[in-house]
Parts: C-alpha cells; sequence; structure tokens
C-alpha cells in the first residue's frame, strides 16, 4: 500500500513545511528526513524534488485540508466497559445535542418509552429558541402494542403543549404491514452534527444496557442523513401524524 505525507497529522505537516523550507533549494532525501525527524516510508515520495517544491507539495495538502476539514468521530456508549473509559455516555451526549441545536433538529428511534425526561433538553430549545424539530418514529399498525403509538409517544416522551414537534410514522402501518419496522436510531442537530446509536430513547439504554454509537461532526454527512428522511416523507413513505 503506497504511504504519503496526507498520513500526517495537521500538525506534523507544517512542521514538514518549516523544514523543507529551511532547506531552501537543496534536494530532499531520504537521509535527511530521518534527521529532521520524519519517517522515509510516510514521506519518501518527497526525496529527489528540491525542497522548495516538496514544500508546495506539503502546503497543497494543507489547504486542502484547511478547506475541506475531516470529519470529527466520538464514541458514544452506554453501559459497563473494562479498563479506562474512551467513550462519552449516551445520557451526556444527548443533552448536550439538544442544548446546542439554533434551527432544527431531527431524532429517528424505535423505542421511546416515557422518554419525557430525555426529551426536556429539547423542548426547552424549541420552546426558547423556536427551534424546529421532527420525530421519526415506529407505530404497530395492528394496535397491539400501545406503546407504539403516537398517542403513547405525545403522553409519556412528549407530553408539553406549548410548543409540538412534528411526528412522522411508516406509511407500511396504515396497511398493518408488520414485516418491516422502522428500526434506525440517530439525531440530527442543523444539518451540522449527527449521532447515529444503537441505543433507543428509553431509560435502559441510556444508562444500563450496551449501547454503541459515532457523534459525528461533519456538515455534508449530516445534510446528506438529514436529506434521506425528508426524502421519505417527500415521497410518502413516511406520513406526518396530525397530533393528540
Amino acid at each position: 500500500m503506497t504511504r504519503g505525507v496526507w498520513e500526517l497529522s495537521t500538525e506534523r505537516l507544517g512542521q514538514l513545511a518549516s523544514a523543507l523550507a529551511r532547506r531552501g533549494s537543496d534536494a530532499v532525501t531520504t537521509i535527511g528526513l530521518q534527521r529532521d525527524g520524519f519517517d522515509p516510508t510516510t514521506c519518501g515520495q518527497l526525496a529527489g524534488l528540491p525542497a522548495s517544491a516538496a514544500q508546495l507539495v506539503v502546503e497543497a495538502v494543507l489547504a486542502e485540508r484547511a478547506a475541506h476539514p475531516r470529519p470529527e468521530l466520538e464514541l458514544v456508549w452506554t453501559g459497563r466497559e473494562g479498563g479506562p473509559t474512551l467513550s462519552r455516555d449516551t445520557s451526556q451526549v444527548l443533552p448536550q445535542l439538544f442544548a446546542r441545536a439554533q434551527h432544527r433538529v431531527v431524532v429517528a428511534g424505535f423505542a421511546f418509552y416515557e422518554a419525557s425526561n430525555i426529551f426536556e433538553p429539547l423542548h426547552a430549545r424549541a420552546r426558547d429558541a423556536k427551534v424546529a424539530v421532527e420525530f421519526f418514529i415506529h407505530v404497530d399498525g395492528t394496535g397491539q402494542n400501545a406503546r407504539m403509538s403516537p398517542d403513547n409517544f405525545f403522553a409519556h416522551s412528549w407530553p408539553w403543549r406549548d410548543v409540538m414537534p412534528q411526528l412522522y410514522y411508516d406509511a407500511r402501518a396504515d396497511a398493518v404491514d408488520t414485516s418491516s419496522t422502522m428500526h434506525a436510531k440517530c439525531v440530527i442537530v442543523d444539518d451540522r452534527e449527527v449521532l447515529i446509536t444503537s441505543a433507543n430513547f428509553t431509560g435502559r439504554a441510556q444508562h444500563t444496557n450496551i449501547e454503541l454509537g459515532v457523534l459525528i461532526r461533519d456538515r455534508p454527512f449530516a445534510s446528506r442523513v438529514s436529506g434521506q428522511w425528508q426524502a421519505l416523507v417527500t415521497h410518502g413513505l413516511f406520513r406526518r401524524n396530525g397530533g393528540p
């Protein structure tokens, strides 16, 4: 596998550019790179170039990285962990996500069981900052599971009536199609960051189950995820519930 300077961190790229600038028009050598503290297996492709030309290559990589920042990824976890924690708890990440919202929040999930405490920070942002809120939920079309219904959602997960979210459900529920479920779980904030997680919006999923998620801060990706949900509504695959 070919390696290159793009594997270096932004900080190391800056250090490499400075080292090359000190060499002027001298040719880059693997020995010189090693003396400056750089691994030839990563930077060796610069060998043979005038240092000034190699500097331009490195600065081009830096400019590209500045124009298109890498996504920020954060491990989100619920439940028991072995050894030092390398993650943040789901129950901590969600309220912080909601508190940062400025314009719009999309929440998708399968199970919403008495989740008003989970969504209280989101309700506060919707009330105080006029943040638009959309939910995509699973509805049991047979009516046998009362928990999987819009009425239950508005009674126990969003009990407030001063500000109301838009609530959408899989249109197959109207045909009592029990062969498929709306099983995705994610939170999108301002088309800027998105949490994709195995955790439902229940007490156990937030505190005691073992659940794994990733918080992704990347506008293009968050916008694509948001657009995927909107396309379902546009094409009639998800329908809006009229409210309680």
